[in-house]
């Protein structure tokens, strides 16, 4: 999985997408989960470094990722081969 070349990510979580003129403000959780993304970490090392930096639960880590990144997919900000790989 990987992020758009037209996405540009704000360092206050203000995310931008030139080619659909999007815009979004992501809350702290999802700008890291999408830091995370953009460095191309696997979502094993993403659930350790959420699981540690949050007060969350392993299940709602998983479930709350798949969700974003669907969420991403929709609104064309990842682009992903296989729907069913989030790598």
């Amino acid at each position: 999985m990987k992020i758009t070349e037209e996405i540009k990510i704000s360092d206050n979580g203000f995310v931008f997408n030139s080619r659909t003129g999007d815009s979004f403000n992501l809350n702290p959780f999802g700008l890291e989960l999408i830091k995370q993304i953009v460095e191309g970490k696997d979502f094993e090392i993403i659930r350790d470094v959420m699981l540690d930096k949050y007060d969350v639960d392993d299940l709602t880590i998983e479930k709350d990722f798949y969700e974003f990144c669907a969420l991403l997919k929709h609104h064309q900000i990842i682009v992903q081969g296989d729907p069913l790989d989030f790598k």
